[in-house]
């Protein structure tokens, strides 16, 4: 005879199966839960600890700053000694020879982003010194007069006589900047000779623009407002205020530009510009200047590259100067260069780069240093450099 089943023993059972299911799911929660602290410890230890690296890498470049500074003031006071003493007072003072018998091309100091610092553990400093003369000084285009209020409308018209070929020239530079840009950048199109006109305008000392407008009328209508500087830049970030300039077109122009010294009337230095920017020396009889060629460019390269400077004279070094007039076919010597610039050109101002990597975080400060002050170099500009800057 078939047992008839006890609805006591059937809710019994029932109730384990609940029971089993409850304690199932508590024991995943508990699981999940002790995941979940773990993975947030974890986490939490990976940020203080990335917080711990950020910081300790943020120290040592600005450390590295500091070191670059002393770096540069050696340079000046090396160039100093042999201006005054041709035969080698830096030697016989102690100070080291930073170029170590080498055209600029193969200076030391230059090359000392090619030799990053290992430090203790897992932390590396890199160090960038440029010389800042090796770019066009976009405020050379412009130098800075006097301006009488008395006597605004002739000023203004000599402004406009007087600032010709800078915008010719500037136009050229940028036309010459804007073909090498990538399609990819984003930026454009450029107007290049407006944008040559708004710069000279945002420089000049009056508030007449070349077109005879208001030059300021356009900054006027911004948010916020502003005005053109009526004087030269004192940031290269200032020059995407001007008309024109946006930040695909400012972030190329870093790679042939500059704004210091500012107040500075030299134009590039041939001895240390790279070839992108030789490539904008504008040579040539006044009213007939055109940019270099790249054969001659090719011919400057050539000689610094063989240990050679190009020189005014043969008398600033015997042994390593080339004059103009031997440079290639000579081409260089008819007529001048525009900004004028005295061969071979003192190094200034410095653009200094301090990289310095803790761990998996990295760090990068740049700086802008001033070693003409008699007291000692000067601190002009700092900043954290992001991204691909």
């Amino acid at each position: 005879m078939q047992r008839m089943s006890d609805p006591g023993e059937t809710t019994q059972r029932a109730e384990r199966g609940i029971v089993l299911a409850i304690v199932l799911i508590t024991i995943f929660a508990l699981i999940t839960a002790v995941f979940t602290f773990q993975r947030r410890a974890i986490i939490g230890a990976s940020i203080a600890q990335n917080r711990l690296h950020a910081a300790e890498a943020d120290a040592i470049a600005r450390g590295g700053l500091r070191v670059a500074e002393a770096i540069v003031f050696l340079i000046r006071l090396k160039e100093r000694s042999e201006s005054t003493d041709a035969g080698g007072a830096g030697e016989d003072q102690g100070i080291p020879n930073m170029n170590d018998g080498l055209a600029p091309s193969g200076e030391l100091w230059a090359k000392l982003a090619d030799r990053p610092l290992s430090l203790e553990g897992e932390r590396t400093l890199r160090l960038s010194i440029e010389d800042e003369g090796a770019r066009l000084n976009l405020n050379a285009l412009v130098p800075q007069t006097g301006f009488s209020e008395d006597d605004e409308e002739d000023d203004a018209r000599t402004s406009l006589e007087d600032h010709d070929e800078a915008q010719t020239y500037l136009e050229e530079v940028l036309a010459y900047i804007v073909d090498g840009m990538d399609e990819t950048d984003g930026g454009g199109p450029y107007d290049e000779k407006a944008i040559a006109e708004n710069i000279i305008d945002y420089m000049d000392a009056d508030d007449t623009g070349r077109n005879g407008g208001d030059e300021d009328a356009y900054y006027r209508d911004q948010d916020p407002p502003y005005r053109s500087r009526n004087g030269p830049f004192l940031s290269f970030e200032e020059i995407g205020l001007v008309r024109g300039v946006d930040p695909a077109l400012l972030a190329e122009m870093r790679h042939y530009l500059t704004i210091h010294p500012i107040g500075g009337t030299q134009g590039i230095n041939l001895n240390r510009a790279e070839p992108w920017v030789l490539s904008l020396v504008y040579a040539g009889g006044s009213g007939d200047r055109e940019l270099l060629r790249e054969p001659m460019v090719r011919d400057i390269w050539s000689v610094r590259q063989g240990g050679k400077i190009l020189c005014d004279s043969p008398d600033s070094d015997s042994m390593r100067c080339v004059t103009p007039n031997e440079v290639g076919s000579g081409d260089l010597a008819n007529g001048s260069i525009f900004p004028e610039v005295a061969l071979p050109a003192e190094a200034l101002v410095f653009r200094v780069v301090a990289e310095a990597t803790v761990g998996n975080v990295t760090r990068t400060m740049e700086a802008v240093i001033d070693t003409r002050p008699t007291e000692g170099p000067q601190l002009l500009s700092w900043r954290r450099l992001r991204g691909g800057e």
